[in-house]
């Protein structure tokens, strides 16, 4: 399910997600952002999002719009693989999360 491109970069933060529920309600979680590139990421939730719905990342600097591309439940919950759509290409780097491990690709 990962990207697995040389510019992904492990990371871990805090992010506000939302996204349009099966029932047209707005769904919202607390997701810990694990790895982060200029297309997309990988988060940590407490819910399954089903593939090819369109979320916010609300990182603290303007929201960002991406893409389900996989969702598979873990130990500890769901990890969502995502995309960011059109538009938000820049969001990495000019987001950059706290805490932030090179894989050993270059940015």
């Amino acid at each position: 399910m990962r990207m697995a491109t040389a510019q992904r970069q492990l990371c871990l933060d805090l992010i506000k997600l939302s996204w349009a529920g099966t029932r047209g309600s707005r769904e919202s979680d607390c997701a810990i952002l694990l790895e982060i590139e200029p297309d997309g990421g990988l988060l940590q939730t407490t819910v399954a999002i089903p593939c090819g719905s369109e979320i916010t990342l609300n990182t603290g600097q303007r929201p960002v719009q991406g893409q389900v591309i996989g969702c598979e439940q873990d130990d500890y919950g769901y990890i969502v693989n995502f995309l960011i759509l059109a538009g938000g290409a820049d969001w990495y780097p000019e987001y950059v999360p706290p805490y932030l491990h090179s894989t050993g690709g270059s940015r």
